[in-house]
């Protein structure tokens, strides 16, 4: 591809209308940083590669101005780049510092955010305690967004979690999932009862995470990548159980009740009967499993787990979901 004034955004993008990370596209970007006024103080540029899970194409190097190390996302949507300048600007501890965002790259339509560079994400070096570390952040953030009702952000429903369920029948799910599917109705008006929906992160996980203090210090986790949507907060626990269900790896079992707790603490509500978070728990779990089988099949994404572990962890999910 040949660079110009103003390359066609829609070259830049994949099949699946994400931004592009191969070596063609990200030469064509990085001419396009350069030639941005807002970057002009964006200095040792070099494209990042993140080890699963992208979603955009991402540039560090270092702020000339301050001489801090930053990270510079290309391809972040409207939605994005409200919540991270609002929590930057509103809570330090919730977000990093952001340095500069814009919705276009010189003149293409490209969102991009600028913000300072943290040391790293978690992992098991914390001992299990990072899992309480990253729930504990959600919680923040539900409680900040609801000084926000107004955010973008989108909305789960009855009819996604219904795809989710027919999705994975359709590519073999193990466990009862034909039982969850019959029985949803039923489900979803108790887990909105006990949990009401409220706006959460969207995509709560240990790849969107990151801390200033090393392990195995404990604090605040730093919450990046948001995709607010309005869902039973249950629903941010179960997803990050459901992608670190790892008999080898501690902490990541029971995130619900943790997170329950840390939304205790915070003075948020929560569910008070052990018997009703317990089932709150158990149906979220199998919808999220159904959720996760149906985007990646019997292989695993992260790699770390054989799939014979990760089907019996679905087929476990399901199977407790469709007893309670």
């Amino acid at each position: 591809m040949a660079f110009n004034a103003g390359p066609d955004r829609a070259s830049l993008l994949g099949a699946d209308g994400r931004v592009r990370s191969d070596p063609e596209a990200a030469a064509v970007i990085r001419q396009l940083v350069g030639a941005e006024p807002a970057l002009r103080e964006f200095a040792d540029i070099t494209v990042f590669g993140a080890e699963w899970g992208t979603s955009a194409l991402h540039f560090t190097g270092t702020w000339t101005v301050s001489g801090v190390e930053v990270i510079l996302k290309v391809g972040a949507s409207h939605s994005q780049r409200w919540w991270y300048e609002t929590v930057a600007r509103e809570d330090r501890n919730l977000a990093p510092m952001v340095l500069a965002s814009g919705s276009r790259l010189s003149d293409t339509e490209l969102g991009w955010i600028l913000t300072e560079r943290l040391p790293g994400g978690l992992h098991a070096g914390w001992n299990g305690a990072e899992f309480g570390m990253l729930m504990a952040a959600g919680a923040r953030f539900q409680r900040f967004a609801r000084r926000h009702p107004g955010g973008p952000h989108r909305i789960t429903t009855i009819d996604e979690v219904e795809a989710w369920i027919r999705s994975a029948i359709e590519t073999d799910a193990p466990g009862p999932a034909a039982s969850l599917l019959e029985r949803l109705d039923d489900d979803w008006r108790f887990v909105c009862e006990v949990c009401p929906p409220e706006i959460c992160h969207g995509d709560l996980h240990m790849a969107n995470v990151l801390s200033r203090t090393p392990p195995p210090q404990v604090g605040h986790a730093v919450l990046i990548d948001f995709e607010p949507s309005s869902m039973p907060w249950a629903f941010e626990a179960a997803y990050c159980q459901v992608l670190n269900s790892d008999p080898e790896r501690v902490g990541w079992q029971g995130l619900v009740h943790v997170m329950a707790e840390r939304r205790r603490a915070l003075g948020l509500p929560t569910i008070s009967s052990d018997v009703q978070l317990k089932r709150a728990e158990a149906i979220a779990l199998g919808w999220f499993a159904l959720r996760m089988w149906s985007i990646l099949g019997p292989d695993t994404d992260p790699s770390w787990r054989p799939p014979a572990v990760w089907r019996a962890a679905i087929e476990g999910y399901v199977t407790v979901a469709g007893q309670s």
